[in-house]
């Protein structure tokens, strides 16, 4: 996924760099002061300025790409904060979850709600 916009920005930086030999060696064949030359030298400004953002692209994919394969390391989806509990701990903490969790239906809770009046 990244390594096709690494791709991508690689192929834009040498078309800069095209760009920038050939603005540069046009320029050096124009006549001093002309509008020509200053064309061109348009031309090696906006190519190095291409170059520059694709590198600056480059190196933010690979550090999001780090950052990604950091993050996947760290996580795993198997492990649960119970998994550090004792036997003892995991049952007496999910007994008394089971004990205090209300009825789903209102039926079985006005049942038990008579039946606990009753008794």
């Amino acid at each position: 996924m990244s390594f096709k916009r690494i791709g991508n920005y690689m192929v834009v930086a040498f078309i800069g760099g095209l760009g920038l030999f050939n603005s540069s060696k046009l320029e050096i064949r124009q006549a001093t002061d002309t509008n020509a030359e200053l064309i061109f030298q348009n031309g090696q400004i906006i190519s190095s300025a291409v170059i520059f953002i694709c590198f600056a692209g480059i190196i933010a994919e690979t550090l999001v790409m780090r950052a990604r394969k950091s993050k996947s390391r760290l996580s795993n989806a198997f492990t649960h904060s119970d998994d550090e509990l004792s036997a003892t701990e995991f049952y007496e903490k999910h007994a008394e979850d089971a004990q205090e969790k209300p009825p789903k239906s209102k039926k079985k809770a006005k049942k038990q709600t008579e039946v606990k009046n009753d008794g």
